[in-house]
């Protein structure tokens, strides 16, 4: 199916055969062309005469429209000589996924705004000269939480559930417009009026945090950028693993984050639920695309003239959500059934927001991040602790997702500090303390790099 609504598609004849439970696997997701939103999934055949020669092995379909906030997905595979009653070709559907977005949640809140009007010369470049006019400037800046939802099935109905998934994530956003209205004489004296408008907006993302769930197994998941730059994509690599055996990978997704994707299963994993988790975790919901999520609902929810104190949610609540969805009836594997059984979550200690290496911090837009010890979506947001009126760029940092692989012990006087993206062990960057608001300059352990984190005492 392409990116704009139309019939579903079938997948490619194979002599593979479909995945297995349990049975490890390794393939490739190609995007299928620039305007598509379909993905061919590509493996290596044991029976071609050169070896690693790939084939096209399934098809992740997906079914929406551009209009929506997201797509269904359905992981499809097609046998040998497979049709229906009519001759006509027909594809096996696996599993599928949905991420339309019926179960997001987006909340708000104006931190501050600001109003001005000023009159004087503009420089004109078509004429070299400066004209009066009048120019009035609006501004404002909010912090906001964002949740975004998947949900995984067995069938193509989506009746039989099989796992779920929420990113939540909270950040900043500042709009500023200016509108200018000039007073241009020409070169005989008469006087024309022209009007100029100038829009900025800035989104950022200060931390974000998975969420994920497959056969009743909670899991856990860590995250890794690489590279990347104006000509070359960024790796990203997603490891998923059993939250009670964290060292222990279930998949392994690396990908560039829209057009290509390497997954590798283990041992002890659902193929079908796997390539649709990590289709949707490394190819739709990686932190660009979350980001994007993000300020499209900045755009609709916000707007200048909202006065500061300002706050509401748009979506499915936390709690509505788990209710819904996070008691299943898809058996626990038997591998994972007593670990599953005696398995307590621990709640992790609060995430420090983190400067970014090189900038200044004298005075951060929000002192708490609104991801503390309870990071899902609040009802109704919480009051931010402190903001400083009128920053034109908020000074914050974009952490990584909490990672598990290294697991550590909190006290009630220390919190996480995400090392961000570009800095290296043994630098030193400035954090905010979310117990007593305060700046502190901490060094990064050896050993611990980008996406990772470790502990700070308060």
């Amino acid at each position: 199916m392409g990116c704009c609504s139309s019939k579903e598609d079938v997948a490619a004849e194979t002599d593979l055969p479909a995945p297995e439970w349990g049975q490890p696997i390794k393939c490739r997701l190609a995007k299928k062309g620039w305007m598509s939103s379909d993905y061919n999934i590509w493996a290596a055949d044991p029976n071609a005469e050169e070896e690693g020669k790939e084939v096209k092995w399934m098809l992740m379909d997906a079914a929406g429209s551009w209009l929506d906030d997201g797509y269904c997905y359905y992981l499809k595979h097609r046998a040998s000589g497979q049709v229906d009653e009519n001759g006509d070709p027909i594809s096996t559907v696996l599993g599928s996924v949905n991420i339309r977005g019926d179960w997001d949640a987006f909340s708000f809140r104006i931190c501050g705004a600001d109003r001005d009007t000023d009159i004087g010369p503009f420089f004109d470049l078509w004429d070299g000269d400066f004209d009066w006019g009048i120019s009035n400037e609006e501004a404002l800046w909010a912090v906001w939480t964002f949740s975004k939802r998947a949900v995984i099935y067995s069938d193509y109905e989506m009746e039989t559930q099989i796992g779920w998934l929420d990113i939540t994530g909270s950040g900043t956003w500042y709009e500023k417009e200016e509108t200018r209205v000039i007073h241009d004489t020409d070169e005989d004296g008469h006087d024309h009026v022209r009007y100029e408008k100038y829009r900025h907006t800035d989104c950022k993302v200060n931390g974000f945090r998975y969420k994920f769930n497959v056969h009743n197994t909670p899991m856990v998941i860590s995250y890794n950028r690489q590279g990347g730059g104006f000509f070359k994509a960024a790796k990203l690599t997603f490891t998923a693993a059993a939250a009670f055996a964290p060292e222990v990978p279930l998949f392994v997704a690396t990908g560039d984050g829209e057009n290509n994707c390497t997954i590798e299963t283990f041992q002890n994993s659902d193929p079908v639920s796997t390539l649709l988790a990590a289709y949707a975790i490394s190819c739709k919901l990686d932190p660009k695309d979350f980001k994007q999520g993000a300020e499209s609902k900045c755009e609709r929810a916000m707007h200048l003239g909202m006065w500061p104190g300002t706050s509401n949610f748009i979506g499915m609540p936390e709690q509505d959500f788990e209710a819904r969805f996070t008691k299943y009836t898809a058996p626990v594997p038997a591998v994972f059934a007593q670990a599953v059984a005696s398995y307590v979550p621990q709640l992790g200690p609060p995430m420090a927001i983190v400067s970014q290496p090189g900038q200044a911090v004298a005075q951060p837009m929000m002192v708490q991040p609104m991801m503390m010890e309870q990071p899902m979506m609040a009802q109704p947001m919480a009051q931010p602790m402190m903001a400083q009126p009128m920053m034109a760029q908020p000074m914050m940092a974009q952490p990584m997702s909490q990672p598990m692989a290294q697991p550590v012990q909190p006290t009630s006087q220390s919190f996480a500090v995400v090392v961000p993206e570009g800095a290296e062990p043994g630098q030193q960057i400035m954090v905010q303390s979310p117990y007593t608001g305060q700046q502190v300059m901490v060094a990064i352990p050896q050993g611990v790099r980008t996406g990772m984190q470790f502990q700070v005492q308060a």
